[in-house]
C-alpha cells in the first residue's frame, strides 16, 4: 500500500473511532445531516464519504465539517485539525505578512485547551534585578492549558501607511487593546491625551490619540506625521474599539512609515460599513487594506509556500470571482488564505458564508484524536496561579493582563532567532530610567545573543538605532545603544536622558550579551 493510501486509510480509521466514541456510525451521521439540512444541502454528508476521502485530493467542505461538529458535539476547530487544518495559522500569517494598513489579528483562534510549559520562581525571596535573563529568575515547572493564562484582549498590527501614533508605535508593532469597559468618548479632552485608542472608521482602522470637538465628535491625532485632520462622528462614522494596553515591537527589519495621498489630504468620512454577503465582505476588506488583487494573490502564494500546499494559493481571477459573488470557496485551504489576506476573523468569514455558529459542538475532542501533548495529570491542569503579588512571577503577571500565546509560533520570524529558548528572554521591567525611550515601561526583551558587535548609525533617527544588553563587571545588566571604539564600549543615551555618554572598557568593565530584537512594553 502506498503512503498516500495508508495516510487516507488511517484518516478513515481515525474518523470511525471519533464517531464510535459518540456511538455513531457514518450511516447515522449521514441520516442526521439529511434530516437537519436536507439531502441537496451543502451540509449533507453522503454515505460514500469514506470512499471520497480515499480518492486522494478530496477534503470535506466547511459546511460538512459544521454538520460533523453539530452532530458529534465536538468543536469545529477540532474537526478541522483532524483534516490537517490548524486555525492558529491564520493569526500566525496575519502577524508575519506585511500590511499597508492596520489589521486585526484573530488571536481568539489559540486553542484554550492546548497545554504549554509553565514556570515557577527560582528565587524564593530577595530583590528582583532591574534587568536580568529570565532563566535566572524562573524555571519550567509544569504545564498549563492556554485558557488558564490568557484573556480576551483585541490585537492589531500597525500598518505602514496609517501609523498615526509614530514613533510611539511603528509599522509592524503588535498592540493589545483592552475592550472592557467600553470607552465613553465624552470623557475625552479637547486636547489629545497620552492614551492610544483603536478606532474603526470607513477607511479601516487607526491606532492613535484622540481629541474631541463635541460630545459626539472626535479627531484622530498624529503628532509627528502629516496626516489629514478628520472629524468623525462617534457611532455613525467611528467606533472606539479599545484602549491600548501593551505593545510588542519587533526591532528587526524596521520599516519607515509612509503617509499616502488619500490620508494626507482631507477626506470625507463615510458611515461605518455594514457588509452583507461574502463578496461584499471581501471586496470592502481589500479596499480598506489598500491591496490589489495581484498583491493579495501573492500573499496567498506565501502562505502556500510556507505550509507546503499549493491549495492555499488563490489566483487574482479567483479572488475577483469571490468578490463579485457570494459563492464560498470549495476548499478549506482557500478559506484560511482569505482570512489571512483580508484580515478577517475566521468567525466573520463563516458568517459571511452564511454559516451559523448556533448548535455547533462545544466539547473538546479527546486527546488521542488531537495533535496536542499527552494528557496531563489532573493536578497539573489546575488553573490556580496564586496571588499575583507573590515573587517575581507574580510581579511579571501583574504587569500585563494576559500572555499573548497566539504569538508563540511567530517568535522565530519576528525575532530572527531560529529556535528561541528561555535564555533569549530578558526581564527589563525594573529599569525605571532606561537609556532608550522604547524601553520605557518595558517588560520583556528578546535578545539575539549572536549579535555581539554593537553598531550605532550616525544618520539614522533614534527609533532605528539598535539596542544592546550589556553584562557589567559586577554581574548586573544594562540596556543601551552603544558602539565599540578603541576597545571601549561607548554608550549613547537618547537626547532627553539626564546622563551623558558613558565609556566602559570592553571585556573588562562590560561585555555585549546581544542585540535586543523584540520588546514588550506597557502603554497605559
Amino acid at each position: 500500500m502506498s503512503k498516500a493510501n495508508s495516510a487516507k486509510g488511517s484518516l478513515r480509521e481515525r474518523i470511525e473511532s471519533i464517531l464510535a466514541g459518540k456511538k455513531l456510525t457514518l450511516h447515522q451521521v449521514s441520516q442526521f445531516s439529511e434530516s437537519l439540512y436536507g439531502h441537496s444541502s451543502e451540509y449533507f454528508i453522503p454515505h460514500n464519504f469514506y470512499y471520497e476521502l480515499g480518492r486522494g485530493a478530496f477534503t470535506p467542505s466547511i459546511f460538512q465539517l459544521v454538520a460533523l461538529s453539530r452532530i458529534s458535539g465536538y468543536r469545529l476547530a477540532d474537526w478541522l485539525k483532524v483534516f490537517g487544518f490548524d486555525l492558529e495559522d491564520i493569526a500566525r500569517f496575519q502577524v508575519l505578512l506585511p500590511a499597508k494598513r492596520t489589521v486585526l489579528i484573530d488571536s481568539s483562534l489559540a486553542d484554550a485547551t492546548k497545554v504549554v510549559p509553565w514556570f515557577r520562581d527560582k528565587r524564593q525571596q530577595g530583590e528582583v534585578p532591574r534587568v536580568a535573563p529570565l532563566a535566572q529568575l524562573v524555571e519550567i515547572h509544569e504545564h498549563k492549558p492556554i485558557g488558564s493564562v490568557s484573556g480576551g484582549l483585541v490585537y492589531a498590527k500597525i500598518g505602514g501607511e496609517d501609523a498615526l501614533a509614530f514613533p510611539d508605535l511603528l509599522p509592524g508593532s503588535i498592540v493589545g487593546f483592552d475592550t472592557k469597559p467600553s470607552f465613553d468618548s465624552s470623557s475625552l479632552s479637547t486636547e489629545a491625551g497620552s492614551r492610544l485608542f483603536l478606532v474603526e472608521h470607513s477607511k479601516g482602522l487607526f491606532c492613535c490619540r484622540l481629541r474631541k470637538t463635541s460630545a459626539s465628535r472626535i479627531v484622530p491625532v498624529s503628532e509627528k506625521l502629516p496626516f489629514g485632520q478628520i472629524e468623525l462622528e462617534v457611532s455613525r462614522q467611528a467606533k472606539i474599539l479599545g484602549t491600548a494596553n501593551f505593545e510588542i515591537r519587533p526591532l528587526v527589519d524596521l520599516r519607515q512609515p509612509e503617509v499616502p495621498a488619500d490620508l494626507a489630504r482631507r477626506w470625507t468620512p463615510g458611515p461605518l460599513p455594514h457588509t452583507r454577503g461574502l463578496g461584499q465582505l471581501l471586496r470592502s476588506g481589500r479596499e480598506r487594506l489598500k491591496i490589489s488583487l495581484q498583491a493579495a494573490s501573492s500573499m496567498s502564494r506565501r502562505v502556500a509556500d510556507a505550509l507546503g500546499d499549493v491549495r492555499y494559493f488563490i489566483s487574482p481571477s479567483s479572488l475577483s470571482d469571490y468578490e463579485a459573488g457570494d459563492a464560498p470557496p470549495r476548499h478549506l485551504h482557500k478559506a484560511v488564505s482569505l482570512c489571512v489576506i483580508y484580515g478577517l476573523k475566521f468567525a466573520t468569514l463563516l458568517e459571511g458564508m452564511g454559516v451559523s455558529s448556533v448548535g455547533l459542538g462545544k466539547e473538546p475532542m479527546p486527546e488521542e484524536f488531537q495533535e496536542r501533548a499527552s494528557p496531563l495529570p489532573a493536578e497539573e491542569m489546575r488553573t490556580d496561579f496564586g496571588a499575583k503579588g507573590e515573587g517575581f512571577l507574580g510581579q511579571l503577571l501583574g504587569t500585563v493582563p494576559e500572555v499573548p500565546f497566539f504569538l508563540r509560533n511567530s517568535l522565530a520570524d519576528l525575532s530572527g532567532i531560529r529556535e528561541p529558548s528561555l535564555e533569549d528572554f530578558f526581564w527589563i521591567g525594573g529599569e525605571a530610567n532606561p537609556l532608550h525611550p522604547v524601553l520605557k515601561n518595558g517588560i520583556i526583551a528578546m535578545v539575539n545573543r549572536r549579535k555581539k558587535r554593537p553598531i550605532h548609525y550616525r544618520l539614522r533617527p533614534l527609533w532605528e538605532q539598535p539596542i544592546y544588553v550589556l553584562l557589567l563587571r559586577g554581574g548586573s545588566y544594562l540596556c543601551a545603544c552603544c558602539t565599540l571604539e578603541d576597545n571601549n564600549l561607548v554608550l549613547h543615551p537618547y537626547p532627553q536622558h539626564t546622563h551623558g555618554a558613558v565609556q566602559l572598557r570592553d571585556q573588562q568593565d562590560a561585555e555585549v550579551v546581544g542585540q535586543i530584537v523584540v520588546v514588550m512594553r506597557r502603554l497605559l
